[in-house]
């Protein structure tokens, strides 16, 4: 072969060489990975969606603060939920308050909240007020729920003579499939001798 022959040659297996090699499509990995990232939107828009995300509800209240007794100071806050263990098979029979002695009173201003027609998202929230009009320590014991998807928080167990506590009750609608009207209740033991069980009760429409 000659010389020039030979330059051509040499060029043409570099001209080879130095072109880019043919795209055979997509990598699986950019893929995997954009499937990944739309399943993880889908979760995150899922979550958003039933109210993960969502801060407390803020809650309702019947009454005027101003019109009922002063707050009193927080001393062992109790949370409640739903425990049928703890839900007496025959409450306590209401007594007599004995003369002479001084005896807590149950006062509750207002026992039972509609929420009236709600969605199933999100969750709903109302503050019950407990009173003690009487003249010892009301205390309040045993706070449990009717349900599983009503949660209930006193801000103290301790409630001095006209004095009071808030008493939070939050419904879930979307616990578990919950369609039209509904009633839950929460109970807690006093020892006010004429009131040793207390109820109180929410209603609502789910739609």
């Amino acid at each position: 072969m000659s010389q020039r022959g030979r330059n051509q040659s040499d060029r043409s297996r570099a001209n080879k060489r130095r072109r880019p090699a043919t795209s055979r499509g997509p990598n699986p990995l950019v893929w995997l990975g954009g499937l990944l990232g739309i399943a993880i939107v889908l979760a995150a828009l899922n979550l958003w969606q039933s109210g993960a995300f969502a801060g407390p509800p803020e809650a309702t209240r019947s009454q005027d603060p101003g019109s009922l007794l002063p707050l009193a100071e927080p001393v062992d806050p109790l949370s409640g939920g739903h425990d049928m263990a703890r839900i007496p098979a025959q409450t306590p029979a209401p007594g007599f308050a004995p003369e002479g002695v001084a005896v807590p009173q149950l006062d509750l201003p207002s026992p039972q909240h509609d929420f009236g027609r709600i969605p199933p998202r999100p969750d709903v929230a109302h503050i019950f007020s407990v009173q003690n009009t009487g003249s010892a320590d009301l205390r309040i014991e045993n706070l449990v729920t009717s349900c599983g998807c009503t949660t209930a928080k006193v801000s103290t167990s301790v409630i001095p003579a006209g004095q009071r506590a808030d008493l939070l009750v939050t419904f879930d609608p979307d616990y578990h499939p919950t369609q039209g009207q509904v009633v839950r209740l929460v109970w807690f033991a006093t020892n006010d001798p004429t009131q040793p069980w207390a109820e109180l009760r929410i209603l609502a429409e789910v739609e």
